[in-house]
């Protein structure tokens, strides 16, 4: 669980730094987005540690 946590924190703070690069400045979408893909990444990876 803490490994699918650290995982999901991680793409998180990626995704932000990534759009702060590309757009130069952070904007509600992107970081809404950013959450989005990241807890969904964050589920996908648990469920992946569980089954394997």
């Amino acid at each position: 669980m803490i490994q699918a946590l650290i995982f999901t924190i991680t793409i998180f703070i990626g995704w932000l730094i990534f759009d702060a690069i590309k757009h130069k400045k952070l904007l509600k979408e992107n970081l809404i987005s950013g959450l989005l893909t990241a807890v969904v990444a964050g589920v996908f990876w648990y469920i992946l540690f569980i089954v394997f």
